[in-house]
C-alpha cells in the first residue's frame, strides 16, 4: 500500500498529544472524527502542522490533502478530479455528504456550491480547504452534513495560483498561453457567459483584466459551468470565495442591476452580515454591498452574476476573505490582536453556516419539514 505523506510546513503537537486531545477542541474541532484523528495519526510527522489552515497551500499540497481525506474519511467526501487546465493541474469537485445518508432525501436535499480560488489567492483557497476540514473532521457539524449536500471547488485557478506563489507581482489570471501574440492568461473572474460585453472590449491580452475573446473560453470556467449544470435541479445556494476584502457581496458586477428587483438581495445579505457582526465584533464590520458598488466599476462576465440570472438562484454572493492590503497598513499603526486571523476565519465560517441555516429553513418550509427524518 502506497502511503501518502502530507508536507505541512511548521512543527505542532506530537501523536501522543493528539491522542489525549480528542475530546477538547482541536483544529477548531470540539471533538474530532475517529477518520479524522486516524488520518493524522498514520501520516503525521512531529514536524508537520495538522491543520489545514496554518499550512503552506500550493497545488500539490491540495491534492495529497484531497486524496488523503478520501482515503481515510470516504462516508463523508467524495472527489472528482477529470478536468485539467492549461498547464495539466487537476480541477477539484468536492462532494461532502452524510455518511449515512438517507436514499431517498440524498436525492432532493438542497445543495450549497462553494467555489475559491478564482483570482490566484491563497487566502480564498486556504479558506475553501478548512471548510472541508471542518465538516469532515468536527463531529460537532455532522448537521451541516445531515440537512444539505456540499459542493466545495477548493481551487479553481491552480495555475494562476502556483504563478503567483513565486512571484510579488500581483497576478489574477490563469496562465493559458495566447497562440496569436504570446500572451498569458484569461481573467475567468471576467469570463463567464453573463453581460460579457457590457463592459468596454479588453483586446489586449497582457492586460491584467483581459477576460478572453469569448465568454466560457477557459477549462475552469467551463468546469465550474459543468458542475453548477450537474447540481443545478437542488442548487439552492453559490458563494464565489475571493481575495483581499472583507464582505459579502450580492449580484451585481455589471450595470445593469436596475433590471432586476435587488432589495430582496440587499436584504438577504444584510441579514447574514448583521449576525456575523453582532456575535464576532471584528476590528473591522464585515460589509455587504453589490459587487458593483465595491468595485466601484462594472465587472462584467462575473460568476455571481451567472449563476444568479442562469439559474434563477437569489442566494448568490461574492464573499472576500481576509484584508491583505487593509493589513498591511494597519499593522504599520497598530498590533492586530492575538489570533485575530483566527476570529476572522471561524467568523467567515460563521457567514457559510448563516447562509445554510436559511437555505435549510426555506427547504424545510417547503417539504413540510421532510428534511428532520
Amino acid at each position: 500500500m502506497i502511503k501518502m505523506k502530507i508536507t505541512f510546513i511548521t512543527a505542532c503537537f506530537s501523536f501522543a498529544a493528539l491522542i489525549h486531545m480528542v475530546a477538547t477542541q482541536y483544529c477548531g474541532c470540539k471533538d474530532m472524527n475517529r477518520c479524522y484523528l486516524k488520518m493524522l495519526k498514520t501520516l503525521l510527522s512531529d514536524n508537520e502542522e495538522p491543520c489545514i489552515e496554518h499550512a503552506e497551500i500550493g497545488s500539490t499540497s491540495v491534492t495529497i490533502y484531497l486524496k488523503a481525506l478520501e482515503k481515510f474519511c470516504g462516508r463523508y467526501i467524495s472527489v472528482n478530479n477529470d478536468t485539467l487546465t492549461f498547464q495539466k493541474r487537476h480541477l477539484y469537485e468536492v462532494l461532502l455528504k452524510h455518511p449515512v445518508d438517507d436514499a431517498v432525501l440524498r436525492n432532493i436535499k438542497p445543495v450549497i456550491l462553494l467555489e475559491a480560488g478564482q483570482q490566484a489567492g491563497i487566502e480564498p483557497v486556504t479558506f475553501a480547504l478548512y471548510i472541508i476540514e471542518q465538516l469532515v473532521a468536527c463531529k460537532e457539524h455532522i448537521n451541516l452534513l445531515k440537512n444539505a449536500r456540499w459542493v466545495i471547488l477548493p481551487n479553481t485557478n491552480p495555475d494562476g495560483r502556483e504563478f503567483s506563489r513565486y512571484h510579488t507581482a500581483s497576478w489574477k489570471k490563469n496562465f493559458r498561453v495566447s497562440e496569436e501574440d504570446q500572451s498569458v492568461g484569461v481573467d475567468i473572474s471576467r469570463n463567464f457567459d453573463e453581460s460579457f460585453s457590457d463592459c468596454p472590449k479588453v483586446l489586449n491580452g497582457f492586460s491584467p483584466e483581459y477576460p478572453g475573446k469569448k465568454p466560457m473560453s477557459e477549462n475552469e470556467t467551463m468546469f465550474i459551468t459543468r458542475v453548477l449544470n450537474k447540481y443545478k435541479s437542488r442548487l439552492r445556494a453559490y458563494v464565489s470565495i475571493r481575495r483581499d476584502g472583507h464582505a459579502l457581496l450580492y449580484p451585481f458586477g455589471s450595470n445593469h442591476s436596475h433590471l432586476y428587483d435587488t432589495e430582496r438581495l440587499k436584504k438577504r445579505a444584510a441579514e447574514i452580515v448583521s449576525k456575523i457582526n453582532h456575535k464576532f465584533g471584528f476590528i473591522e464590520l464585515l460589509t455587504n454591498s453589490s459587487i458593483y458598488d465595491m468595485n466601484r466599476k462594472p465587472h462584467c462576465g462575473h460568476s455571481v452574476d451567472f449563476v444568479f440570472a442562469k439559474y434563477d438562484q437569489p442566494y448568490a454572493y461574492e464573499m472576500r476573505v481576509f484584508l491583505e492590503t487593509d493589513h498591511r497598513i494597519m499593522t504599520k499603526f497598530q498590533t492586530l490582536p492575538r489570533g485575530y486571523d483566527t476570529t476572522l476565519r471561524i467568523g467567515y465560517f460563521g457567514v457559510i453556516k448563516e447562509l445554510y441555516n436559511a437555505v435549510v429553513a426555506e427547504y424545510k418550509n417547503k417539504t413540510g419539514g421532510r428534511g428532520n427524518r
